[in-house]
């Protein structure tokens, strides 16, 4: 595909006080001119700062201060956005003022793709704490798109390479996971996973929908949400033409994903689904919404505190998170 037909792409800078300022620079200071188009939404100090401590050349950003499509120009564009004064951000130790500015930047550049100025939006990662500090009372980017958006069939989807886990029950404490594993949500959970292979290409995916509890509930054994909540969200969805097994253990869906019996695999809760994923492809998962109005990908981590200012963070995710939302924007513009 041609410079000029690539899909322009909106990259948030994240939390200032974790990794997100450094991997954006890093990766924009690498970007040929032959990927997609990437638009940058930052505290334009804050980030030149970042590429000067980590000696990276970012003269070629070209700064856009009115943001419409036909201004992002150049290969890398920076929409500067200012979220407060970041003067005293320490790395490592983010804060109200961290958040603020972080979801000003998230903000901004969903302003942006809603009103198709922009063709997908990959989001730097955020600290949940900070931003509800600042008064966002989201538990993430995720909660937030679906709000923004009067979203109520949504999910959280993890990719790597050709796996890919869809969470049923997304951000939520492990004592308050089988509160929330109920029939509606799995099956919508099943369907917005089948129709996300079915747009990257996956003619007709073999699903595979874990358990809650050990070995499956061991027929009722030990937990009953197998039995009254997940074997019927299946048999639903098999109604409706899915390809679909369950509810098996976890190991012998993920066994059953890597033998490649399956396309993908609909977990019940955050680590059951994201833990397996991570071993396998510790840097390359990437995090999509699915059910939203419009593109949004992820990397697949968090702000990464500890390491946060010391210039060793990778920006494989990162790199994988593009790609895969640029990839998605292409096929919206086929179909």
């Amino acid at each position: 595909m041609a410079a000029s037909e690539q899909p322009i792409i909106a990259l948030t800078m994240g939390d200032p006080a974790g990794i997100g300022p450094e991997i954006v620079a890093k990766f924009i200071a690498s970007h040929k001119k032959s990927d997609p188009k990437i638009v940058v939404f930052g505290d334009q100090k804050f980030l030149e700062d970042t590429a000067r401590n980590l000696h990276l050349n970012l003269d070629h950003v070209h700064i856009v201060a009115r943001p419409q499509r036909d201004k992002f120009t150049d290969p890398v564009n920076l929409v500067p956005v200012k979220g407060g004064s970041l003067r005293d951000v320490k790395p490592g130790h983010p804060s109200a003022a961290t958040g603020r500015a972080a979801m000003a930047f998230v903000e901004k550049a969903t302003d942006l793709v809603l009103l198709k100025e922009l063709d997908a939006l990959v989001t730097a990662p955020i600290v949940k704490k900070a931003i509800n500090d600042a008064g966002y009372y989201f538990t993430g980017h995720t909660d937030y798109f679906a709000t923004r958006t009067n979203t109520s069939k949504y999910a959280v989807c993890f990719v790597a390479d050709d796996k890919r886990v869809a969470i049923v029950t997304g951000h939520v404490a492990l004592r308050k996971v089988h509160s929330r594993v109920k029939l509606a949500r799995v099956i919508r959970t099943i369907a917005l996973l089948d129709d996300f292979l079915r747009s990257t290409g996956v003619a007709e995916p073999r699903l595979a929908v874990t358990g809650l509890n050990p070995h499956a509930g061991e027929d009722g054994l030990l937990g009953a949400e197998e039995q009254s909540e997940i074997f019927p969200a299946v048999e639903a969805c098999k109604t409706q033409g899915i390809n679909v097994e369950g509810p098996l253990s976890s190991e012998a869906a993920f066994v059953g994903h890597l033998d490649n019996k399956y396309q993908g695999i609909i977990a019940m809760y955050h680590d059951q689904g994201l833990l397996p994923l991570k071993v396998l492809a510790p840097f390359k998962t990437v995090n999509i919404t699915l059910g939203i109005p419009f593109i949004r990908t992820s990397v697949g981590h968090g702000a990464a505190l500890d390491i946060a200012g010391r210039g060793t963070a990778k920006t494989d995710s990162l790199k994988n998170a593009v790609a895969l939302a640029a990839q998605l924007a292409r096929a919206a513009k086929k179909a």
